[in-house]
């Protein structure tokens, strides 16, 4: 079984923000199984799809978002490998997404705290592009805000196209996963 977990906040002021694009693609996917997030055995919320995956959203705030994860992991008896992090990078452009198998935190300080609490760099992570043209530094106050009403669309598609990216890595596998949406752009911003 599969663990998705997306990365956000979890309170009401920041649910439209970029940094909750984890969110974002995980209520998508629960929408299209018309499955719903009810409260976790600890800070998190889920939903779960029979033995195909589980959906989990911790309510630990970004910055401490890996305190949860062991939990989470220990409750449904599931190893480290059967995880796969969403979350928000300020890198990549909107419009595209990566599927890794590894690697460190990016300076995404919510995948920081995962790698402290998990301490192995092999972890899957699925990043969401959120560089809009109108990207400006420091990276802190950006993903603190709304996407712009022009790029409203983009954004949509984009949390879809993810939400491919989570279906072909439960059918297909992580390989063929990265080869078949890495380095694809779905519109420009």
């Amino acid at each position: 079984m599969i663990i998705f977990v997306g990365l956000g906040n979890h309170e009401s002021k920041y649910h439209n923000t970029k940094h909750n694009v984890g969110y974002w693609v995980l209520d998508s996917f629960a929408k299209k199984y018309d499955i719903d997030f009810k409260p976790g055995k600890g800070n998190y919320f889920v939903a779960k799809k029979d033995s195909s995956f589980i959906l989990i959203k911790p309510t630990t705030g970004m910055n401490n978002s890996g305190a949860i994860i062991n939990e989470v992991l220990n409750f449904y008896k599931l190893k480290k490998e059967n995880l796969v992090i969403i979350f928000d990078d300020v890198d990549l452009p909107l419009g595209e997404i990566r599927f890794r198998t590894d690697g460190g935190d990016g300076c995404h300080k919510g995948m920081k705290s995962i790698l402290k609490y998990i301490s192995n760099d092999k972890i899957k992570r699925l990043k969401v592009g959120i560089a809009a043209a109108d990207y400006k530094r420091p990276s802190e106050k950006y993903v603190l805000k709304p996407f712009n009403k022009r790029y409203q669309s983009l954004v949509k598609n984009v949390v879809s196209f993810a939400n491919e990216a989570m279906q072909s890595f439960l059918d297909n596998g992580e390989e063929f996963t990265m080869n078949n949406y890495n380095n694809q752009t779905i519109g420009e911003a």
